[in-house]
């Protein structure tokens, strides 16, 4: 794989494992919060997409980027960088990492028909887990955590440990609440944004129907809250 953050994860490879980047997330300022998780996404996202696991159509691509950059454009904070690499994967699914690397399989694309205001859903969704520092959190509590805080040479030991990150994201999810929150966050920055606002519910009422078979769905969907909580909740936001 080549481009600009690719190059930028590899070269951040070094200040990631020679810096103090978690006692900086969890003590600077916001702004040195944000930079220290973004380093860390970069750094995250090269080594699980190295082996060139990517769907790179242009056109796809350049559409997912630009709706994620629409929802960001409407946040309050503009610190923040967010971007889309879309995956080749039979399941669908979709991930953040910390500093705002988003994820999503090709085969979610499909699922939701490639329409634009439930994509841009989807998206806003794990950029509210990346705002609300879910993601992060994770990340604390995770193997790769406790590797790097020991210090000392991890080279070629973080990439299996980076994919069980990845895999706990996306069959494991958030909790209930996480999840819930994230919903909220989303309905709010899409309308913001200007995109449909019932493309939840529309969402949300499709893969439904497809629960019934499991298969459909796979691990990413079976990992969060039932469909119905998730309309019944976006409709009454107090619950």
């Amino acid at each position: 794989m080549s481009g600009f953050f690719y190059d930028l994860g590899r070269k951040a490879a070094p200040a990631v494992l020679r810096t103090r980047w978690i006692y900086r997330s969890l003590t600077g300022t916001e702004s040195e919060r944000i930079k220290s998780e973004y380093a860390m996404g970069c750094y995250l996202t090269y080594l699980h997409t190295r082996d060139g696991n990517l769907d790179r159509t242009p056109q796809t691509v350049r559409w997912l980027n630009e709706t994620a950059g629409r929802l960001a454009h409407c946040l309050t904070n503009r610190e923040r960088r967010f971007q889309v690499r879309c995956l080749n994967s039979d399941e669908p699914n979709a991930f953040a990492l910390p500093g705002g690397f988003l994820f999503v399989s090709r085969s979610l694309l499909d699922l939701c028909e490639f329409d634009e205001d439930e994509i841009a859903f989807v998206l806003a969704h794990e950029m509210g887990h990346v705002v609300r520092s879910h993601s992060f959190n994770r990340l604390l509590t995770s193997e790769v955590a406790k590797v790097l805080s020991r210090g000392g040479p991890v080279k070629g030991a973080l990439k299996p440990i980076v994919g069980r990150l990845v895999n706990q994201l996306v069959t494991q999810g958030y909790s209930r609440r996480q999840e819930f929150e994230a919903d909220h966050f989303a309905a709010r920055l899409t309308r913001a944004a200007g995109y449909d606002p019932q493309a939840s519910r529309r969402l949300f009422e499709r893969l439904q129907g497809l629960a019934s078979e499991p298969e459909n769905l796979a691990a990413y969907f079976s990992s969060h809250p039932p469909f119905a909580d998730r309309i019944r909740r976006l409709q009454n936001p107090l619950d």
